[in-house]
């Protein structure tokens, strides 16, 4: 079982009408891009007779304080020994991934649907030859999660994705269970 470990480090911006305070004008702020941009992304490990290493990482744009779209690259690298029946085997996934996240309104707050599209080159047997050859897929998947707050600017978070995919050469299976922290700035 691979667990991910996902660090999403998100940039605090605050929507606030200047107009809707009551007793204060203040002049209107210039656009800030950067204010509304965060780094995040998922790491996952796992060592033994099986070893996965994972990473990653995204940059993210806030569109609003509860839709937030993110892009970066994917690599995963895999090696299985078993010297009862002589596997040695290593090899690596990398591609590219986009990904949206909407936090539900009202009593919900803590609770978000996201959407995933990755595209990989993965490793793929092909069993008319028996080799193993390499294709790129792209992968769509669709998940749920929950974030419990655990300081001022920090969640735990717990979330699972489905791959729609279909496609026998993904690296993933269903359910993908995604855990991890989340610290804002």
């Amino acid at each position: 079982m691979i667990v991910f470990l996902s660090l999403i480090v998100p940039a605090s911006a605050q929507y606030v009408r200047q107009d809707s305070v009551p007793g204060q004008h203040h002049a209107p702020q210039p656009y800030n891009f950067w204010n509304n941009v965060s780094v995040g992304g998922s790491f996952g490990l796992q060592f033994g007779d099986v070893t996965f290493v994972g990473i990653s990482p995204l940059l993210n744009y806030h569109f609003t304080s509860s839709l937030i779209v993110g892009a970066g690259p994917i690599y995963q690298y895999y090696r299985e020994v078993d010297p009862l029946y002589g596997i040695n085997y290593s090899s690596s996934i990398y591609g590219a991934r986009i990904a949206a996240t909407y936090y539900l309104p009202d009593k919900l707050h803590n609770v978000f649907l996201s959407g995933e599209y990755d595209v990989v080159n993965v490793p793929y047997f092909d069993i008319f030859s028996y080799t193993y050859s390499r294709t790129s897929i792209g992968i769509p998947l669709v998940g749920i999660g929950y974030r419990q707050p655990i300081g001022e600017k920090s969640y735990f978070i717990v979330s699972g994705m489905w791959d729609l995919s279909n496609n026998p050469a993904s690296p993933y299976t269903n359910p993908l269970i995604l855990t991890g922290f989340d610290f804002g700035l």
